[in-house]
């Protein structure tokens, strides 16, 4: 890497211009998102040029893999009708996974609701966040059986975006969860303000960092891994992140150039995890911009014992809260509230249904910061 006015990384195939001591100006909105990205003025700054259109426009390599193991390996779980099955109005859901601690709590959200409505509820979905084909199936199979209303998780942010259009066309509400869609093809959708949520997260780990006593004069470097760069949570959270990092990390402080994507698989995500280790001798932090990739890191520095290695997570799976109460670690996660995410999708999707209207598209469900002290001073499940 080049030192002076000026460092350019690469990060998935993306190029990223960090211009040191220099105003700035970002130059790309994320179309579809729950916000633009918003100007700033601070030292280190990051220009963020096409940021959206180069991972969320299908130019991928790691996206289009994906989509052909997908279509080789379907994952499809058919929907099963979890209430008021003699209803003659229907809501379908489709999820974008199913295992793990984060949609369990999704679907329990989702279920919750579900015994408040009169409309049959048929939960859906695939358990392989590669598998967008699958997806559009289930939306194509939803319309032909008569949905009055679907909730949708995304996979991908960029290929489900005809789908709803062409579910909206039939004038059938969609409300979406969990992350959005490159398009405005929606009528409302409750998620995580992902952008500012990286930006805690970044903040966070400089001070995990600091915490564990590395030096700002000292070589270190920052892993990160992500379950998909088609999702727009996940390119938000990223984008939150290294914006902060730009803005205040110590100049000898670096993000790994290789970003991980691990389809949302928890052994892959551990896999990758020990390859970046192994690879990367200055990393001393790890981000996991999701509950299985942070679930892979989690396990992968407990097996090695990298005490050394601060991580900064998303969710609170099992293994996290292990890592959260073990006082030979440092670690944080952002814990978001999935469960409402799938309560109040649902209730906003039945009052569209009934023909209420809100001008507003965007929830933010928010999120709580939970270290070791939050889990001794409050009951986490």
């Amino acid at each position: 890497k080049a030192r002076g006015d000026s460092k350019e990384t690469k990060y998935m195939g993306v190029v990223f211009f960090f211009k040191q001591k220099t105003a700035y100006e970002i130059s790309a909105c994320l179309v579809g998102s729950e916000m633009c990205i918003r100007d700033r003025t601070k030292a280190y700054r990051l220009i963020f040029v096409g940021v959206a259109s180069v991972l969320l426009g299908g130019c991928s390599g790691s996206s289009k893999a994906n989509m052909e193991e997908a279509a080789e390996q379907p994952a499809v779980v058919d929907y099963t009708c979890i209430s008021n099955p003699e209803s003659d109005k229907q809501i379908y859901v489709i999820l974008k996974n199913y295992h793990g601690a984060y949609w369990e709590k999704v679907i329990d959200g989702i279920t919750e609701a579900a015994k408040k409505l009169d409309e049959a509820v048929y939960l859906g979905g695939i358990d392989n966040e590669t598998d967008i084909s699958g997806q559009i199936d289930l939306m194509n199979q939803a319309m032909e059986q008569g949905a009055d209303g679907i909730l949708l998780a995304p996979a991908d942010s960029n290929s489900l975006a005809d789908g709803c259009q062409k579910v909206r066309e039939k004038d059938i509400p969609v409300v979406l969860i969990d992350s959005s869609i490159n398009s405005s093809e929606f009528d409302a959708c409750y998620m995580t303000d992902n952008i500012d949520a990286g930006e805690m997260a970044a903040k966070e780990m400089l001070e995990l960092l600091y915490d564990a006593g590395n030096s700002p004069t000292d070589p270190l470097e920052v892993g990160i891994q992500l379950s998909s760069d088609s999702s727009q949570a996940m390119v938000n959270r990223v984008s939150g992140f290294l914006n902060f990092w730009a803005g205040n990390a110590p100049e000898q402080w670096e993000i790994v150039q290789d970003i991980k994507v691990n389809g949302g698989d928890t052994k892959k995500a551990q896999s990758d995890a020990a390859v970046l280790l192994r690879e990367n001798a200055d990393i001393k932090g790890f981000f996991g911009c999701n509950n299985t990739s942070t679930v892979g890191i989690v396990n992968t520095l407990f097996e090695e014992e990298r005490t050394d290695v601060v991580l900064v997570g998303f969710d609170l799976a099992d293994e996290t809260k292990q890592m959260l109460q073990n006082p030979e670690y440092h670690a944080v996660t952002v814990l978001q509230k999935q469960d409402q995410m799938g309560y109040l999708g649902m209730l906003s999707l039945n009052s569209l249904i009934k023909g209420e209207k809100s001008e507003q598209k965007y929830f933010d469900t928010g999120v709580i910061m939970v270290d070791s002290d939050y889990l001794m001073e409050n009951a986490v499940s």
